[in-house]
């Protein structure tokens, strides 16, 4: 009997990978480089080059007087605010406002150094023994808050200008009310300012006009038409406006995000 012969190894079966596709190599398009201007990178590194500058106004511990009126901006923003004090930031447009400057500025106080130049030549006229006739007194616009009252309540008021930025507004939040009760045409303007510059102030809170020359009296009747369509017939419409109610952008986007998610839940119930 033979021996039993070892049966031969099976080879172990491997799987050929599929050759890869022939790769398009893109062409590379080399930048035309200048030798003349060398490539200086910056690093910003600590004990490197200077850093840039940045906007670090976020930052500034601001003045507290900055600080306050920055909050009373936006508490009144975020706060309901009454149709009497929301009254205030409706001001004249700007066409009839630049018209109505452009009037009172004919109108403006004479100045201490205009007046004793008159008081002067009078004084002189009279120190050589001429005659001086009485010039007729010039109209001039009337200024602050008592005296604009007091021609007001005697209907002596043609036009009443008030500064939409008067800090307490308590001073003149009555003038409105006043003005339409006595019929007579008012005005809110921008700026304190500039109103007192008018009458060779820092500030001023009202201006008055009691009379207007013949050669402006078509100016005025203009003016006058318009101040009454913006303010006067309005009475209505401005005592059931109610201002404030704005929210910020944090507020918003969370209202947004709660709405979403509830579309959301929506969605999935119905489908």
């Amino acid at each position: 009997l033979l021996p039993p012969q070892p049966r031969p190894k099976k080879k172990p079966v491997t799987k050929k990978v599929a050759p890869a596709p022939l790769a398009v190599k893109k062409q590379v398009v080399k930048k035309v480089v200048n030798q003349l201007f060398e490539k200086r990178p910056k690093n910003f590194g600590i004990g490197q080059n200077v850093q840039p500058k940045r906007d670090l106004s976020r930052f500034v511990r601001w003045p507290k007087y900055i600080r306050v009126q920055r909050q009373k901006a936006v508490l009144q923003k975020r706060l309901k605010v009454p149709p009497p004090i929301h009254q205030f930031s409706q001001t004249l447009d700007k066409t009839t406002a630049v018209k109505l400057f452009k009037l009172l500025e004919k109108y403006r106080p004479e100045s201490p150094l205009a007046k004793k130049q008159r008081l002067k030549k009078i004084a002189e006229a009279k120190a050589k023994g001429k005659e001086v006739e009485p010039k007729k007194k010039p109209s001039y616009v009337a200024a602050g808050t008592n005296t604009v009252t007091k021609l007001i309540e005697q209907k002596k008021a043609q036009l009443v200008v008030i500064a939409h930025d008067v800090d307490p507004l308590e001073l003149v939040l009555f003038l409105p009310a006043l003005c339409r009760k006595m019929g007579v045409p008012y005005c809110i303007v921008k700026g304190k300012a500039r109103l007192g510059r008018l009458v060779r102030r820092k500030t001023c809170t009202t201006l008055a006009l009691t009379t207007v020359d013949n050669n402006d009296k078509a100016n005025f009747g203009k003016v006058l038409e318009a101040v009454k369509t913006n303010f006067n017939e309005r009475h209505e419409e401005i005592r059931r406006h109610w201002g404030g109610g704005i929210l910020g952008s944090k507020s918003l986007a969370r209202i947004a995000k709660l709405e979403r998610a509830k579309a959301r839940e929506l969605a999935q119930k119905q489908g």
